[in-house]
């Protein structure tokens, strides 16, 4: 029985020490580094060929089989990662289940004096005579009081002694960092093996109710998300991409969902949309014709009177107060003029779409390119005719996201900053002063902190003496 008992206490010992705590930090620090360094949850060519950046092609096959050996390309769901964060939040609860009894016991224990000798032994002492002792001490219990401190008073036979204490319970704070960071570990486990994480891609005009995780498995949404338009803004005379956006509809059996009064919302880059806890976030877009798709013009006539007209590829459709005919014939979805002024293709994406259009009147055809972004193309010898958009050609990219542990990992989060504040800045102010006749010593018993005490009796010290003018 003996021999099990040390046993237990061993192991209690074990779990209660501040050094498994910091041993435990610094590893799952590297192992959320390393998780951070290598791509996680890619196919292994990703992988192999991210190491082949900085290592022969064989040598990073081997490593492959290492990092996959130890999960190290799925660190946050591996095995020994959430034993870790076991480890140290068990670690966390034995320290404080250790520690805060006596920590409380102390809170209770009422103070008692304390021998002459003992005190002159203290690290820090200050002492300071006044012209006058007259209700010396009235005034300076008045002045601790004042400052906010909780105060003991003790008669001795030549001194009084007087155990100052403020902000005492302030040494709790440590458990609340405690109490927070054990809040953060259970957030971040359930969003790891509650939640999910993923992506997919919409065409404009149409909708879908399944994403692809991370790791390539399909994930089904209790809703469809539409993709009514999808929007991209470049910057003046570049290819460069200034914003873009999507715009969405949600809907849930059969029916369109409203949020706040709302049916439509725009997703775009820092503005996520969520719905059933649910979040999607404008990531990436592309360009792929649909059958669906319809190009989309403005036509001007000479008066300078505007019509919308919508056509398919290679449809015919009547210029407005005209005998015109008109049909798009090609498209190019990036169209560039070099300095000869010869037409050719630059990208893959929308960023310069142009049209070639086949025009026929009086049984003569004629073919003109107009671009999107170029109004000196759309001039035509029957009216002006703007290319707005190919709409149904584009695809927006969303990542999804769920993550059910999110709200406890604020909270956490917010007790965290709150505890270290209180730790950092509100702590705890200890010691004691002795009066004979009329000389007064102050004694604090750490040079911890000696540079905020002294200028604190310094302060008091001056109130005394204003008290005595």
């Amino acid at each position: 029985m003996l021999r099990l008992n040390r046993l237990n206490e061993k192991v209690w010992n074990f779990f209660a020490s501040v050094d498994l705590a910091v041993a435990l930090f610094i590893v799952i620090s590297i192992g959320a580094a390393a998780g951070t360094i290598i791509p996680q949850q890619v196919e292994p060519e990703a992988t192999i060929r991210f190491f082949s950046k900085f290592l022969p092609l064989s040598t990073s096959m081997n490593v492959y089989e290492i990092v996959s050996l130890l999960d190290l390309n799925n660190v946050y769901h591996s095995w020994w990662f959430t034993f870790l964060l076991f480890m140290f939040a068990l670690n966390l609860i034995v320290c404080s289940i250790d520690r805060l009894p006596l920590l409380i016991k102390s809170f209770k224990t009422p103070p008692r004096m304390i021998e002459s000798q003992s005190l002159e032994k203290m690290l820090g002492k200050h002492e300071v005579e006044l012209s006058s002792s007259h209700k010396l001490l009235d005034k300076l219990t008045n002045i601790l009081k004042r400052r906010g401190y909780s105060i003991f008073t003790f008669d001795g036979n030549k001194n009084i002694q007087i155990h100052c204490r403020k902000w005492s319970k302030t040494r709790l704070a440590v458990y609340l960092t405690h109490l927070s960071i054990l809040i953060i570990l259970s957030g971040a486990l359930i969003g790891t093996f509650f939640g999910f994480r993923g992506s997919m891609n919409i065409i404009e005009g149409t909708g879908s109710n399944i994403a692809l995780s991370d790791d390539g498995r399909p994930i089904y949404l209790p809703f469809e998300i539409v993709c009514d338009r999808f929007e991209v803004e470049f910057y003046e005379n570049s290819a460069v991409p200034k914003a873009y956006r999507s715009h969405v509809r949600l809907i849930e059996n059969g029916q369109t969902v409203k949020i706040n009064g709302k049916e439509n919302f725009i997703i775009e880059v820092n503005q996520p949309l969520t719905y059933r806890g649910i979040t999607f976030y404008q990531a990436t877009y592309g360009f792929q014709p649909a059958g669906h798709a319809e190009f989309r013009f403005t036509f001007f006539d000479k008066n300078g009177k505007e019509y919308k007209i919508n056509s398919h590829f290679e449809e015919k459709f009547k210029i407005p107060e005209s005998s015109v005919t008109a049909s798009v014939i090609d498209f190019s979805p990036a169209l560039g003029v070099d300095e000869q002024g010869r037409l050719f293709n630059m990208d893959t994406n929308m960023i310069n779409p142009a049209v070639l259009m086949e025009f026929e009147h009086s049984g003569k055809k004629s073919h003109q390119w107009i671009l999107a972004r170029m109004p000196e193309s759309w001039d035509t010898p029957f009216g002006k005719l703007r290319f707005n958009e190919l709409w149904g050609a584009q695809f927006t990219g969303l990542q999804i996201r769920r993550d059910p542990g999110v709200p406890l990992i604020y909270t956490g989060s917010i007790l965290l900053c709150t505890g270290l504040f209180i730790c950092l800045f509100l702590k705890p102010f200890t010691y004691f002063i002795e009066l004979k006749d009329d000389k007064i010593s102050f004694f604090y018993p750490s040079s911890k902190g000696a540079i905020i005490m002294e200028k604190e009796i310094d302060k008091i010290i001056q109130e005394l003496k204003r008290g005595e003018r």
